[in-house]
Parts: structure tokens; sequence; C-alpha cells
């Protein structure tokens, strides 16, 4: 155990910019299962070593808390939630001052265990104020437990992010009980409280009311657009799916939307299209994004990657069109071969099944979806944990953000064939 304040520095400053880049690879395409588990890693040893050395590890992470930055509380909040009541109440009075603190001090609850995370609950459950109530909602979220009479409490709260908060829970848990409470709220007047009743309620089997406004809002700009368009993608049936493919012309960036969801379809008719727009050096690498996520090809495995155009401007701000831009998020996908793309698609089309939904070039069923969850990458996993849910309406979506550790305990629970 070290006291070296220099040294118990550095693990605090390494365990903060670790979390961060966990934060970012959570729905990163090329953030694979192996990549998670040694980011994981990584960052518990730099915890565990400031959690060892006591107080003076406290004193370290607690004197970085200037900022409120989220990263810093959430370093803090794990060592407070390790028999630190005291100090995770001061946490959340910070928070209740400066809101950017509260995601890392959300995340600290889902990085600890559970018993850890529900002591912080308790403690929590004594105080009124809309913060504490959230955070404790996060508690159960995270590790997918039921949280009895608080989810009705913060129903009825006056504050939006609350409301938003209980109204997640249901679809996370898989509660269908919950359905008729959750439709209630589909026309609440703030818009993230709105949201997750319809995600709850799409998630938990609704194919009507909710499935309905949830595709409307995939039209409609806002910060949930892209969770309201890939939910609502998933959900409908291919012809509905194809008529809000349709409609995503009148949108804003038209042709990234057309090809994400053309992806999220799952139907082969829009693969001769898909490899059309690999020729658009800004549509090139999200257009084999989803030929992969329809075909089951693997850029890497298929050889179906080059080198990207010399000449390209990563910065410009669209396309020929001046509506479609690249994200900086889309340069982690690789650059398509086309010849190679052309080649593997004439080699293998007679061999998928044209009449299904295909999920990575298997029939969609919960197989594909639990290889894709052993395997693939943050992106496709959590397209596969949503799919489980919606084709079997009271399952608890599976937690692809938590720690590598407990997600690995819940897939050696579920064999996988082949």
């Amino acid at each position: 155990m070290t006291t070296d304040v220099a040294q118990l520095a550095q693990f605090r400053d390494e365990a903060a910019f670790l979390w961060t880049q966990r934060r970012d690879a959570l729905d990163a395409p090329h953030c694979t299962p192996d990549r998670l588990a040694e980011l994981d890693e990584d960052l518990g040893a730099q915890v565990d070593g400031l959690a060892e050395a006591g107080e003076a590890g406290w004193r370290v992470c607690e004197g970085a808390l200037r900022g409120d930055c989220a990263e810093d509380c959430f370093v803090a909040g794990v060592l407070a939630l390790n028999g630190r009541q005291h100090a995770w109440a001061g946490l959340v009075a910070r928070a209740r001052q400066a809101p950017e603190a509260a995601p890392g001090l959300a995340a600290a609850l889902g990085w600890v265990s559970p018993n850890e995370a529900l002591q912080a609950e308790t403690l929590l459950a004594g105080n009124e104020d809309s913060l504490s109530r959230r955070l404790a909602l996060e508690a159960f979220g995270a590790h997918r437990l039921d949280p009895g009479e608080r989810w009705q409490v913060s129903l009825r709260a006056t504050n939006a992010g609350e409301r938003a908060r209980a109204l997640r829970l249901p679809g996370e848990l898989g509660r269908t009980g919950a359905m008729a409470a959750v439709l209630d709220f589909i026309g609440d007047e703030k818009s993230e409280p709105r949201h997750w009743a319809l995600w709850s309620a799409v998630l938990l089997g609704d194919r009507g009311k909710a499935l309905a406004a949830m595709t409307g809002a995939a039209l409609r700009q806002g910060p949930r657009q892209m969770d309201a368009f890939r939910l609502a993608m998933l959900a409908l049936p291919a012809e509905e799916g194809h008529q809000l493919l349709v409609e995503a012309q009148r949108m804003a960036g038209a042709a990234r939307w057309r090809i994400i969801g053309a992806g999220l379809s799952g139907q082969l008719r829009y693969v001769p299209w898909l490899i059309d727009q690999m020729v658009k050096p800004l549509m090139a690498r999200i257009a084999l994004e989803a030929f992969c996520l329809i075909t089951g090809a693997d850029a890497v495995r298929d050889g179906l990657e080059a080198a990207g155009p010399d000449d390209l401007d990563e910065g410009v701000a669209g396309d020929s069109e001046g509506e479609d831009a690249a994200l900086p998020v889309d340069l982690a996908l690789p650059w398509p071969d086309l010849e190679q793309v052309r080649a593997w698609w004439l080699a293998h089309q007679s061999r998928l099944p044209g009449a299904a939904r295909l999920f990575l070039g298997q029939p969609l069923g919960e197989m594909a979806c639990l290889r894709a969850l052993h395997a693939a990458g943050q992106r496709t996993r959590g397209v596969a944990a949503l799919h489980l849910s919606l084709l079997r309406p009271g399952r608890p979506l599976f937690p692809v953000e938590a720690p590598w550790r407990r997600q690995r305990r819940l897939l050696e629970r579920v064999p996988v064939e082949g």
C-alpha cells in the first residue's frame, strides 16, 4: 500500500482519464468486449490503488474536486461508496450546486457492487430533494433491481429529470406490469419524460400508440432523436420501417439517417443501395457499417477495408448537397474497399435468406443477438440488447454499459451455439 501523494495523484489522474475513455467507448462501433474488459481492468487497478491507501487516497480525490468535473466525481464517488457514506452525502450536495457532476456520481453507482450502490440508496432515502431520488433510481437501474415504492414517488415528481429517470426504469427492468402507468406519461409536457415513457412502452410491447409516437419523434430534431429513430426502426415491421426511411428524406442530413436506418432494418433490399453510397467519401464508412450490420460481413476479417482518401477534409461541413456531414464517431470506422465489398456481396448474396429480417447475416433471433453481445462492437451490442427486449417484452434490457465483469457473468448463464 502506497501513501506517496505524487503516486496517489497519478492514480487519480489516470483513473479520471480512463473513465472518460470508457464513457466515450460505450457507444463506439470499434470498442469490442475485449477492449472494454481492458479498459475496465486498467480503471479498476487505479481505483484499487487509491482505495488501498485509505484516507490518504481519499484526500487526494477530494482535493481534485474543485472543478466539479464528472470524471473527478466518478473517482471520488467510487471511493466514497466504499465505506465513506458521509463523503458520499457531501458529493451529492456538491452535485446539487453543480449539475455537471451528477453523471459521474451516477456512473460510480453503476461501477460498484449492488450492495455498495444500495447502501448509498439507503443513505439517500431520507432526503426529499430530486437529485437524491434520481441517483437512487440510477442505482436500481444500473443493477436492474426493483425500486419498490420509490418509483411511484418519482413518477409524481415536479422535476422533469427525475420523472424521466423513473420512466426509463420499467424498460430497463422489463416490468410489463408498469405499462399502464408508463402510458400515462407519453404525452408529458417535457421532452425527456415523454421520450423515456415512449421508450419504455415500446420495449415493454406497445406496438400501437407508443410506437406511432416514437416514430413521429424519430422525424423531429431533438437531443433524443437518434434514440427514437433507432428504436423505431428496430420495432417497426418491414414496410412501416421502409415508410420511415422514405419520410426521412425530408430531414436535415437525410442521407446519413437513411443509411443508418437501412442497416437497422435488417433488409437485404437496401444492400445494393448501401454499396452505391460507399462511393461518397462522407457516407462511405457508415454505409459499410450498415452493410455489415445486415449481412454479417466483417470489414477486417473479410478484407473489406481500405486506406482512406488522402485528400479528404475530415472537418468538411457537408456533402455535395450541403446537408450530410461526417461525424467524429465515423473516424473510428474502417473505409470500404469498394471492389472487395462488391465481390463479397456477389459471392455471398445467394446464401443470405432474403425473406427474413437479418441481424449480422442471421435471421433475427435471440441466438444472433447473444452472439453479438459476446463479440461485437459496443454500438452493435447496444442494438442487440434492444432487439432482445423487443423480441421478448418483459426481458430486462441487457446492460451493455455495465462493468465487463458483470456483463460476463450474465453472458456465462446463457450458452451460445456455434
